[in-house]
């Protein structure tokens, strides 16, 4: 018999972070929603990556898919298109490999869905001290359900950000009081969006190779299209573990420029070569 197709396709993106990727697996686990698949995007990484992922598989609850590339640069995009391809859900969800889930990260980002928007969330940013402490035993037993002592005491001390955060706030009247109902714009590493816009813009832009932009490209192209952005603050929260930042490749610039002022919706390189 075949297997019955999920409402929801998480795809997380991953590339030689293996410490970090292990805690966010250890969280998917533990999803209040079972209703989803799990493509790991994974651009290019080494046998320790891949130890981590085959020990999530054997364990998930949920189908899990890991899509592997050969590393030469940042190629993100392409995987990530590669993955849509081959994935089922009719919701898809955006995850990096380094942004640790709640419990109910899935199941917000189906229940808040609505046609002719696309879902923008938020990331409390850990820092180094406390995400060196974190393990995958930490996470898995529910450190990140409520905030705890030592999370408030990281904030306090200065070394991470974004407390507020960390509160889970599913009660639409006090978002509405709280004005958690108004974002500016999607991170790449919490959004979700139905199949069928991520099709009609012919996915992400393959031509942007190196760090940064093809998140703000796909929603460029999705406003567009005339899709709309919905804010998901204070519902499917995430916490972004410590590393070294990335500058942004300056290239990556000029083709998120040329968006802007052609208000063009499909991207050439992409689902497929237009």
């Amino acid at each position: 018999m075949a297997p019955v197709p999920k409402k929801a396709t998480l795809l997380l993106a991953t590339y030689e972070m293996p410490h970090h990727l292990k805690m966010v697996c250890a969280r998917l686990e533990c999803q209040s929603s079972r209703d989803f698949e799990i493509m790991i995007c994974d651009d290019g990484s080494g046998p320790r990556t891949k130890c981590v992922i085959d020990e999530f598989i054997s364990r998930s609850p949920v189908p899990v898919k890991h899509l592997w590339q050969e590393h030469t640069g940042f190629r993100k995009c392409r995987i990530l298109n590669r993955a849509i391809r081959e994935s089922q859900g009719e919701v898809l969800i955006f995850l990096d490999g380094d942004c640790i889930p709640h419990r109910h990260f899935i199941a917000d980002h189906i229940q808040m869905q609505e046609a002719g928007y696309y879902l923008a969330g938020r990331r409390m940013e850990l820092g180094p001290k406390i995400s060196q402490w974190l393990s995958s035993k930490h996470v898995h037993q529910g450190f990140f359900d409520f905030p705890q002592p030592r999370l408030i005491v990281s904030v306090l001390d200065g070394e991470s950000d974004h407390l507020q955060r960390s509160f889970r706030v599913s009660w639409d009247w006090l978002r509405s009081s709280l004005r958690m109902k108004s974002i500016i714009d999607l991170k790449g590493c919490n959004f979700s969006v139905d199949r069928r816009a991520l099709e009609a813009i012919n996915g992400f832009d393959e031509a942007y190779e190196g760090y940064g932009r093809e998140d703000t490209d796909v929603e460029l192209r999705l406003k567009n299209l005339g899709y709309k952005i919905k804010s998901l603050k204070g519902l499917a929260l995430q916490f972004h573990l410590w590393h070294p930042r990335r500058e942004f490749t300056p290239a990556n610039e000029d083709l998120l420029e040329e968006v802007k002022r052609t208000g063009r919706i499909k991207c050439q390189l992409g689902l497929i070569n237009l």
